[in-house]
């Protein structure tokens, strides 16, 4: 079989059916399904006045080997799984669950022998079968799962792909009209807004990167308000207030720019008077999260420009999808609107801060 490459690898990971059960919060989910089970199994023995506690305990303490070293093989095979088609590493898997339930059957027996020190065959065959049952529940759970997930991620890229399609054709054709008055009086500043324009282009027209550095993701939106101060002139006020150091962290493309042209369409252009853009970044010292936070003067009459939420929606879905900590709240005090970005410290990624 042909070597593949490490990001190869990982995307197949990431569409493997079988979780990542090195996970620790997967192994206390299982651990308190399979108490569930015994204690299904219990009651199905006797009733709730008469139940054996012992037994319980007993079967528990068997049951959780069972998962505890099921569970560990699983992840540690996890990247041989997964070259492998979806029936065979169910199979694979499956009968793993089997082998290690007659293990410790037979193990049980031997060490804790209750019937004379011989092994109650039909004790451990009953074990297998019972695994066997549940282990093949547990892999189409997985299975329905992971086509779930595979097709909310299809719809979060549709989503994107919609929001790289929204950048508004005005703002392109106000922009290139802004260019070509310049072009007679100051060709540097013209040069410089088309150079703004086409990397704001191309990173919308970057739609195979899921995920891009905060920084990056920074840097579009100073282009963006550059181009869009140009062409506004003194009714655009921009204010960054940035750590020296930006936090390494990875974030669904295509975040900021749309709050900022959100900012500007709504709250800036309407408005004949001078308004304000603040963009603020800073940590939380209790969560230790981040918070991106977006602020913007609106018209004291009103904007005729109401928005329809769609990237705001947008963007709060690819968020909560990256992670269940990241959102995107929105808020309005008087004539002040304002967006904040959430982002935990797990979306911090290997690579060195700016």
């Amino acid at each position: 079989m042909a070597p593949t490459s490490p990001q190869k690898q990982q995307d197949l990971l990431e569409a493997f059916f079988l979780p990542d059960l090195c996970n620790t919060r997967a192994v206390i989910i299982l651990l308190g399904l399979s108490e569930a089970l015994v204690l299904a199994l219990t009651l199905m023995e006797s009733s709730l006045p008469q139940i054996s506690w012992q037994r319980f305990a007993v079967m528990s303490f068997f049951v959780q080997w069972v998962c505890l070293l099921s569970v560990a093989l699983l992840c540690q095979l996890r990247r041989v799984l997964v070259r492998l088609s979806v029936i065979l590493a169910s199979i694979t898997a499956l009968m793993l669950i089997m082998l290690v339930t007659f293990a410790v059957s037979v193990a049980g027996e031997l060490f804790w022998p209750v019937d004379n020190g011989e092994i109650n065959w039909p004790w451990v065959q009953r074990n297998v079968l019972i695994s066997s049952v549940f282990g093949a529940g547990a892999m189409r759970y997985f299975y329905v799962q992971s086509q779930w997930k595979l097709k909310t991620q299809a719809e979060l890229k549709s989503r994107l792909a919609a929001l790289q399609a929204n950048i508004r054709p005005h703002f392109f054709f106000n922009t290139l009209n802004t260019v070509a008055s310049l072009i007679a009086i100051d060709q540097d500043k013209a040069e410089t807004m088309l150079l703004d324009l086409a990397q704001l282009f191309r990173a919308v027209l970057k739609s195979d990167e899921a995920r891009v550095s905060l920084a990056d993701e920074i840097e579009l939106g100073r282009r963006y308000l550059t181009i869009e101060q140009v062409r506004l002139g003194d009714r655009l006020k921009v204010q960054w207030q940035l750590p020296q150091r930006l936090p390494a962290l990875q974030v669904p493309q295509l975040i900021l720019q749309p709050l900022l042209e959100n900012a500007v369409y709504h709250g800036i252009q309407p408005s004949p008077d001078e308004g304000y853009i603040n963009i603020n970044l800073s940590q939380d010292e209790h969560s230790q999260r981040w918070r991106l936070s977006i602020r913007n003067s609106c018209p004291a009459e009103g904007s005729d420009h109401i928005g329809n939420q769609i990237a705001h929606d947008n963007i709060r879905a690819r968020l909560e999808a990256m992670d269940d900590q990241a959102a995107l709240s929105i808020s309005q005090s008087g004539q002040e609107y304002c967006a904040q970005l959430t982002l935990p410290s797990a979306l911090l990624s290997d690579k060195d801060t700016r």
